[in-house]
This record gives C-alpha cells, structure tokens and sequence, in this order.
C-alpha cells in the first residue's frame, strides 16, 4: 500500500518527507510488526521498538519526536478512529455479517463455540486484539460482539440481536441454579444453569441449530455461587445454606438480583456494593452480616473467592 493512501485511510498527516513510499502490512501488535510495515502505536512508549524491528510507518496520536526521517510518521487525531478506518477499509470486499448481542449471550456463545461453528467469530472489547483477528481475515465470517460502536465503526450493516423469551414445557425450577425443561424437541434434564439464563441458551439453538455440549456449562461464570459455612470458609456446591455471588457488570447484577430476589424471596437476601472496598471491608460485610444469599456488585467472582481463601489461610497461620 502507498504510504499518502495509508494517510487518507487513517484520516492522518504525514508530518515528514520520507524515502519510503509504500508499507506491506499494517499492525498494532509490536511483536508481529517486520520491515516495511506500518505500526498503528496505541502506545508511543513501543514506538522504537517497531522503528528497531524495521516499521517504514509509524502512525500515533499525540505529538512524539521524529526519530528516523527515512520512515514515514502519519499523526492522526484519534488512533482507536484510525485502527477502524483500516479495518473498514481491509473487510469490505467481504461478505461478513456483523452481529451486537448482550454480554450474557456472548459468554455462552464463547462458551458454546465449536468446530461446528467455524464460521463465527467473537469479537472481545479489545480494539487490538480484534485488530489482530480482522487484520488477516481470509474469507466470510459471522462477526459478533458486545461492542455496538467498534461494529458500526468498521460496517455500516449492523444487526443488533434481541434478547427473547421461548415457550417451555416441562419446567421445572430444581434450585436457583438448576433447571429442567423441554424445548420442541429437545428435553434438557437438571443442567446447571438458572431458569433467568435459559432463554439465552435456546437462542444459541435457534440461532445455530447445533447440539449443544450441555457439559461446558460448568465453566459459565455467572450467577455462580460461592457457598461458605460459619468459619467463612469455601465448601462445595449446596454443601450448607449460605452463599455469596458476585458481579463486575451493573446490567447483569440488575438482572441476576431481581432473579434472586423474587426466587429466594423466603430466605434471607442482603445486596451489597463493593464498589471503592478494600478486601477487609469487604470481609467485614461478608462476616458481619446475616444471608442465606448475599449478593456483591461491582466485583467478580474470582475477586471474592480470593479474599476467602487469604482470609481461611490467615486463620489457619494463627
């Protein structure tokens, strides 16, 4: 590609007279860049690395010193515009469909995902990292993601896919996390996953038409309950009458809590936010409080069942 139509695409100005006139590929990872590529730099801190690596183009944002004047430098006003304007450019001369979905079906699309489904791709929030799969796109693809606006940046054909409701029969709600039920022709017995997560489920079967390894449900990370005894201490699945769930994402805490509150309305459910807690804090809550469910917004899974196993190893040095 020549170096001034890189410059259009990118929305850039080429702020020196190079020698170069022409770059081969295009990347914003600095360990794929080679010589003769251009290097679209999230950030300047890797500028000489790529410079070091053989770059003829280096394309950033804000104001960095002109190192090697034999290369071409392209600044542009936003680089995140300036990666999509690339990516527009290299996927129109294929026929992908672009699908925004919500980030409930979109783990259980990640978590579904199989050799039968090589024609989808996910797309994660991460502007290099999609880059990365785009850049070298080789034929027609079924493209999702949870970002509306990285989607309506590189197409102008988006579809946004709408959460649904699907009649069941059979339906029979075993705990808050364990379902049975029958949909058409498929009966699905006891799989671990709460009635509020089901219609999500079957669009993936509607969507797909795919039978599903109902096994994988075992690494879906939401609604997942963390059950304690007394001592605070993690014991297995529904081994006592306490448990802890927790969620990063305000959207899916709303759904999850309205979910628990009317389903376990005859237990004791405390809500609380962790949002600006330290671990301690957060302990004393989990400590001083009384639940059968105690529900955490604004921290993860992973976060809680962290400070409970430093918490159990502190007792046990004592």
């Amino acid at each position: 590609m020549q170096i001034t139509s890189l410059a259009d695409i990118v929305e850039g100005k080429i702020q020196n007279f190079p020698a170069i006139s022409f770059i081969t590929q295009i990347h914003t990872d600095i360990s794929k860049v080679n010589e003769g590529d251009a290097y679209l730099a999230l950030d300047n801190s890797t500028v000489d690395q790529a410079i070091d690596k053989g770059a003829f183009a280096i394309i950033y944002e804000s104001t960095t010193q002109i190192e090697d004047e034999e290369i071409a430098w392209i600044q542009v006003d936003d680089i995140k515009k300036a990666i999509t304007n690339v990516l527009r450019y290299k996927l129109l001369p294929f026929q992908n469909q672009y699908i925004h979905t919500n980030k409930i079906f979109f783990k259980l699309l990640t978590l579904f995902k199989s050799k039968e489904l090589q024609h989808v791709m996910t797309l994660k929030e991460d502007i290099s990292s999609n880059f990365g799969k785009l850049n070298t796109l080789e034929e027609n693809k079924v493209i999702f993601s949870t970002d509306l606006q990285f989607l309506e940046n590189i197409s102008s054909d988006v579809v946004r896919l709408k959460h649904q409701p699907y009649p069941l029969q059979n339906l029979t709600q075993h705990s808050l996390f364990e379902t049975t039920f029958s949909y058409k022709e498929n009966f699905f017995d006891k799989i671990k996953l709460p009635r509020v997560y089901v219609d999500y489920l079957l669009q993936q079967l509607e969507l797909f038409e795919y039978k599903l390894d109902l096994r994988k449900l075992n690494g879906f990370d939401l609604f997942k309950p963390i059950f304690i005894n007394k001592s605070e201490q993690i014991v297995p699945f529904g081994q006592t009458n306490r448990f802890i769930i927790a969620n990063e994402d305000q959207e899916i805490a709303h759904i999850e809590i309205e979910y628990l509150q009317t389903n376990y309305s005859y237990a004791k459910v405390q809500i609380a936010d962790a949002a600006n807690l330290n671990k301690e804090q957060i302990l004393q809550i989990i400590q001083n409080k009384e639940f059968n469910a105690l529900y955490f917004q604004n921290t993860s899974y992973k976060d809680i069942v962290a400070i409970l196993q430093e918490n159990d190893t502190d007792k046990k040095l004592l």
